[in-house]
């Protein structure tokens, strides 16, 4: 008679591969929008993960960004930007900063001195502040383009609201010189256990990934309000053998905004589907065929039931 399975417990698990140990946590990306979070995730990380625009408001729901090395798992949580809020999904993405401040060890605060401090600025200190974060860090950000007097002025800004905080300069863009804000980020984090496999960077669905970098294009190639009011929905996602298909809806809030994102003769979208296709296929590493259909759908900034539809409610 065959013997039953032994049933494992999470000590039995635990003990058969114990779990890396080093300098561990959650580390939330916060400030205006704008001030280089989400490029300072895809530069820690080495890969295009997150949505990269030189417009506001390119990040609409919190990322999580897995970096592990020899000695630590960094937990980084990209937030939206602090910006006063005027609709429903402005609302949402308020609730996601503040989710991201609750959950996290560190905050850290990134600052672009190239403009001025303003409301913006303001407003996150007061989210940081408000979330009660003893752990804060100062990121001063775009010293390969700032002016010292800039940073200087940055600076003493932010120091006068987080007196405590530690900071530091850096340029998001590149890894080398962003490398002091990895090693401070190391000396205050707790020793624990590895939540996640080395090799993974997120715990985002590849369609999720896909949808915001589609986002990232119509941001780059359209008008200025125009994406602002484009949510990108995955309605189909076929892995076939030699390629992904993948079945887009660009949900547009006027009958206008139709004839922007098609262009004379079909050339804008026709554009913008090549160029989302081919950076989706540089993270997937596989090539995509995108088809993107257009519809839409009144107000839906402000329709609480769609934002919980695509998750940003």
């Amino acid at each position: 008679m065959q013997e039953p399975q032994k049933t494992l417990n999470l000590a039995d698990i635990l003990a058969e591969k114990p779990p890396r140990i080093g300098k561990t946590g959650y580390v939330a990306l916060i400030g205006r929008p704008n001030t280089g979070k989400s490029t300072l995730l895809n530069t820690f990380l080495q890969t295009h993960l997150a949505a990269v625009s030189s417009k506001p408001q390119t990040t609409r729901k919190h990322l999580l960004g897995i970096f592990t090395d020899d000695s630590s798992q960094i937990l980084f949580l990209d937030a939206p930007g602090i910006h006063e809020p005027h609709s429903a999904i402005d609302d949402s993405m308020d609730r996601s900063i503040q989710r991201v401040l609750k959950d996290s060890d560190i905050a850290v605060c990134l600052a672009d001195p190239t403009r001025k401090p303003g409301a913006e600025d303001e407003l996150a200190i007061q989210r940081i502040q408000a979330a009660r974060k003893k752990d804060v860090i100062i990121a001063i950000n775009k010293i390969d383009i700032a002016t010292p007097e800039q940073m200087e002025e940055c600076q003493a800004f932010y120091q006068q609201a987080f007196p405590q905080a530690k900071c530091v300069r850096i340029a998001a863009i590149d890894r080398q010189q962003s490398e002091p804000l990895l090693v401070l980020l190391k000396n205050n984090l707790p020793e624990g256990p590895f939540l996640y496999e080395e090799d993974e960077l997120t715990d985002v669905y590849e369609r999720d990934i896909a949808a915001e970098l589609i986002r990232e294009v119509l941001l780059e190639q359209l008008r200025q309000e125009v994406p602002h009011c484009t949510a990108v929905t995955i309605d189909k996602w076929d892995d076939r053998e030699d390629h992904i298909f993948i079945g887009v809806t660009l949900n547009i809030e006027r009958e206008g905004q139709k004839g922007i994102i098609l262009g004379k003769g079909g050339e804008r979208i026709k554009a913008i589907r090549l160029e989302a296709a081919k950076r989706i296929s540089g993270f997937v590493s596989k090539r995509v065929e995108l088809s993107l259909f257009v519809k839409i759908k009144p107000d839906w900034r402000n329709n609480k039931r769609f934002l919980s539809d695509i998750g940003l409610e």
